[in-house]
């Protein structure tokens, strides 16, 4: 069994575009708009939705809570 490098290209897709990417989602952007946000194709998301199982599971938890109220510690009054 060959033993695979750990040299070469990073994942574009880490945890801090999939979170920036969940929270577009969440407040209601398109796959589309999601991805132009953080700067991914639709066609890189549509692999990590099919292939990552984490990835899935954020990104369906963030398509359902579209209708619900999200309120940011970050928010300003």
């Amino acid at each position: 069994m060959p033993i695979k490098k750990t040299t070469g290209r990073p994942h574009k897709v880490d945890y801090r575009i999939m979170i920036k990417l969940a929270d577009a989602i969440q407040h209601n952007a398109s796959v589309s708009e999601g991805c132009a946000f953080v700067g991914i194709s639709r066609q890189l998301y549509y692999y990590y939705f099919n292939n990552n199982s984490v990835f899935r599971e954020k990104m369906i938890t963030a398509k359902s809570n579209q209708d619900k109220l999200t309120m940011s510690f970050l928010t300003t009054w």
